[in-house]
């Protein structure tokens, strides 16, 4: 009895060491690549946005449309369980006569079947006129909490041949689950290329950055008083991926439908730490860090919700 009462012993202690090391890896692991680089050449990125001749924009405005409370060591690989506000942003960049719209976060149906607790439906309808009246759109990448308030606009006709989809973005397939494009989307498509960087106004350069999804990219924004952003998308969820150079859970990352490219992503989120160190002017956007916007919205930098007036629209290259 008392030796089947060790073996009982050491299976039990063995399963634990198991238990213990799978949530190391999954939840805590956050080593970062020995080699490789993220080509971020912000001097050709700044010499970019001042190709197109014309003035920058004058304001950055945001509609937070959800919010959802996920444990904070799912976004920041090694941190805590504790709680926070992962929210799905709606972003407006403003001239005086026109507006570009970035991320389209989604639909009630979509956010609650994600789990969201809370839901603006006014923030919703305003990203819909946004898109309206917009002179472009664009998504940092493909899913639906940023591409699924095109993908449902009830005016789809009207918004999606102005968006400025790559084809990785629009070829989606899975990794827009669970919506899918209206039938009548690729004829309203007008296919979008570029590589590397590219300006689609003054001030606005699209950056490309694959490896949370094939079509992620982020986006540098110069105002016209001279002050930059760079909108991370999801290579960045949370401020403290780039303060603590660390990349979502390999939980997250890995083990989900469509995985990321965890190596791409720890090079892009590598480069990001070191020009938050070697250029703190920069205000590095995260992609769903509802404290971080809190914070920018306080300091004047991001003005909270959509202020419409009557604008013209805007022949973007």
């Amino acid at each position: 009895m008392k030796r089947v009462v060790q073996w009982i012993a050491i299976v039990f202690g063995i399963v634990a060491l198991i238990g213990i090391a799978a949530v190391y890896w999954l939840f805590y692991d956050h080593r970062m690549p020995a080699s490789g680089r993220y080509p971020l050449d912000m001097a050709a990125i700044r010499a970019e946005a001042a190709r197109l001749p014309g003035a920058d924009p004058i304001r950055i405005e945001a509609e937070i449309v959800s919010h959802t409370p996920v444990p904070k060591i799912a976004m920041v690989a090694g941190t805590s369980w504790s709680s926070i506000d992962m929210v799905r942003v709606s972003y407006r960049i403003v001239w005086p006569d026109r507006s570009i719209v970035l991320d389209t976060a989604y639909d009630e149906p979509t956010a609650r079947q994600g789990g969201a607790t809370r839901f603006d439906a006014h923030a919703r309808a305003n990203v819909i006129r946004a898109m309206d009246e917009a002179s472009a759109i664009i998504v940092t990448h493909e899913h639906s909490d940023h591409m699924g308030g095109l993908v449902t606009s009830p005016h789809f006709d009207r918004d999606m041949p102005r968006a400025l989809l790559t084809d990785a973005q629009f070829n989606a397939g899975a990794e827009m689950a669970p919506l899918r494009w209206p039938a009548d989307a690729r004829a309203l498509h007008r296919p979008f290329t570029y590589h590397g960087i590219h300006a689609i106004a003054p001030g606005v350069v699209l950056i490309a950055a694959p490896g949370h999804t094939p079509g992620s990219q982020m986006v540098y924004v110069r105002r016209a008083d001279g002050h930059e952003f760079l909108f991370m998308g999801d290579v960045a969820s949370d401020a403290d991926n780039v303060r603590l150079d660390r990349v979502r859970s390999r939980y997250v990352n890995t083990y989900r439908s469509i995985p990321s490219d965890l190596h791409a992503m720890m090079l892009e989120t590598e480069a990001l730490h070191q020009l938050a160190a070697s250029d703190p002017r920069i205000t590095l956007v995260p992609g769903h860090d509802g404290a971080a916007l809190e914070r920018f919205e306080r300091g004047g930098l991001i003005v909270p919700g959509f202020h419409f007036a009557r604008q013209s629209g805007m022949t973007l290259p």
